[in-house]
């Protein structure tokens, strides 16, 4: 977020955002409109519009024509400074299901770019090297997913492993200074024949998951990470929202 967010426009974001919480809104769910927001908060209805620009730039809500502000994605969330800090969509979904989301570093080393194909993708050459590491995901002791993680060894001077329990995109703008931009995401179902990942998940041979494949982009559209996911479809609710504007 903008740094420049006054005390006003702060509280109308904090209300909307603790609105979405407290009620437990899905994405597409309505919020509210702009007009009973200023007056719940006893501000003005451009201070509204000026607050919530804020949330639609970051994907967090959406305007609908007669209806209001809904619900958008979260893949970030607001803290009370007002500056926004990064929270990936498992750990919501986590959240939704009533369950605590945590992470596991299963393996770290670094390693050359494995092929041509992950080399251009991450605008590296193949000497190039990587930091290779494997995550496993749970809901509480529920292993959901498991990740394998490729970012790029020239972004960084030094690498803390542990930090990726914590929080990976949180970490990797901690250390570079710059923001996490965008995600390219490709979804599909795969029945699954790998021993690692079968013990890792707790499943049984060709078990159907989703495997989700992804770029990671920073503001200034260097590519951070190359991560391939196994994720138990039953945690990973998708949900798309089409409008057409009239």
């Amino acid at each position: 977020m903008s740094g420049n967010v006054t005390t006003k426009q702060l509280k109308v974001i904090n209300y909307i955002t603790n609105l979405i919480e407290e009620k437990n809104l899905s994405a597409g769910e309505k919020i509210d409109t702009e007009v009973n927001i200023a007056k719940i908060l006893d501000v003005t209805r451009t201070t509204v519009r000026e607050a919530t620009r804020h949330l639609l730039d970051e994907g967090l809500v959406y305007r609908v024509r007669k209806s209001g502000l809904h619900v958008g994605s979260f893949e970030r969330n607001i803290n009370l400074t007002g500056k926004f800090s990064v929270i990936s969509h498992f750990d919501y979904q986590a959240k939704k299901q009533g369950y605590k989301g945590s992470r596991k570093v299963l393996s770290a080393s670094i390693i050359p770019v494995p092929s041509e194909e992950l080399a251009s993708l991450l605008k590296l050459k193949r000497s190039d090297f990587v930091y290779k590491i494997v995550r496993l995901m749970f809901f509480d002791d529920i292993p959901v997913s498991i990740e394998f993680t490729l970012i790029p060894a020239n972004l960084f001077d030094q690498f803390e492993f542990s930090q990726l329990e914590i929080s990976k995109f949180g970490y990797i703008e901690e250390i570079t200074g710059k923001k996490v931009k965008k995600r390219i995401q490709n979804i599909m179902a795969v029945n699954v024949d790998d021993e690692n990942i079968e013990d890792s998940l707790n499943i049984v041979k060709n078990t159907a998951l989703l495997k989700l494949e992804e770029v990671t982009y920073l503001e200034d559209d260097t590519p951070c990470e190359h991560n391939t996911s196994f994720i138990k479809a039953e945690y990973h609710p998708i949900q798309n929202i089409i409008e057409r504007r009239l």
